[in-house]
């Protein structure tokens, strides 16, 4: 198992796409999807589209449960309709002095 961070330059998007068997497409959903995100979903679509689980952080700093759902289904939605129906998707909330809870 080899893990690699993708810059967000399009030759190591590239090159990263070609190697790639499985993606942890890290999002911050206080932001939101970024443009890179997009490019690099579609130099995927190109390159044999891999395996894609979206992993989505910073849910801790929603102030509302209604904006936190709100947003994760907004986020859902999206990334089902770039991807597919169905793929897979986690959420990481509950930091606390920087790191995440363990259960």
């Amino acid at each position: 198992v080899t893990f690699m961070e993708c810059p967000d330059d399009t030759a190591a998007m590239l090159d990263c796409a070609k190697i790639a068997d499985l993606v942890l497409l890290c999002v911050d959903a206080k932001f939101g999807f970024e443009m890179e995100t997009f490019e690099f979903l579609n130099i995927l679509q190109t390159h044999g589209f891999p395996k894609v689980m979206g992993v989505f952080t910073h849910l801790d700093q929603f102030r509302t449960a209604k904006n936190l759902r709100k947003t994760r289904k907004l986020l859902k939605h999206r990334f089902w309709t770039e991807i597919h129906d169905g793929a897979k998707m986690f959420y990481f909330s509950g930091c606390i002095r920087g790191r995440y809870l363990k259960n």
